[in-house]
Parts: C-alpha cells; structure tokens; sequence
C-alpha cells in the first residue's frame, strides 16, 4: 500500500506559494499541509480554494475543532490534523486522521534542497 501522504510534507499558506510550488515541481510526490491551526483561523472554505485542482494529497490542520475536521473528511480533503481526537477515531478515516502534525518543510527550505539535489 502507498503511503497517503508521502514526504515532503510541504507548509503552503496562500495561492501564491502553492503555485510557485507546482511551477517547481517535477515527478516527485509531495504532500500540502496548511500552516499550524489554519483550519481553525481561516476555515475550511479557505483551505478549498487554496487546494483548488492541486494533484498533490493535502492535510488540513484543524488544531482541537473535531467538527471541523470531520466536515473537512467528508468533504473531500484527504487528511487532517486534529489534536483533541483521542477518544473517538472513526474507522473509515484512520489513515485521514492525524493528532499530530508531521515533520514539515517550508516553500524556502524546500526549495533549497531541490536547489541542492
């Protein structure tokens, strides 16, 4: 089974980075994810028009709101981060459901080591 969500894991916080990004990238498979609690701050209508046709897998960081990040699940977002979900964890969304945010890469330093490869 392929991991859904392979590394990178890549910190993009507007439009404008994610395509800077994909004017970037080559073949490699990378994840998005939105900067620490953005869910929360900004809403899932934000995260949807900043993924808007990106062909990568993403994660929404929805900090403690478990309502949130169950919508962002049945909306289509392919995982998300919510810290305060330990005592319920619904099967069809294991793999989807993160209470902890992954080792992450911002735009720059990302860019730094394609640079460096």
């Amino acid at each position: 089974m392929l991991d859904p969500f392979p590394y990178p894991v890549i910190d993009i916080s507007s439009q404008n980075e994610l395509k800077r990004l994909l004017s970037l990238q080559n073949e490699k498979r990378i994840t998005i994810i939105s900067p620490p609690y953005a869910g929360h701050a900004f809403g899932l209508p934000w995260w949807q028009t900043l993924i808007k046709d990106c062909p990568f897998p993403t994660i929404l960081d929805c900090g403690a709101s478990a309502a949130l990040a169950l919508a962002a699940l049945e909306d289509g977002i392919h995982g998300v981060i919510c810290r305060d979900f330990y005592s319920l964890k619904p099967s069809q969304y294991s793999y989807q459901l993160l209470t902890k945010r992954p080792d992450t890469l911002s735009l720059k330093d990302y860019i730094k080591q394609l640079s460096s490869s």
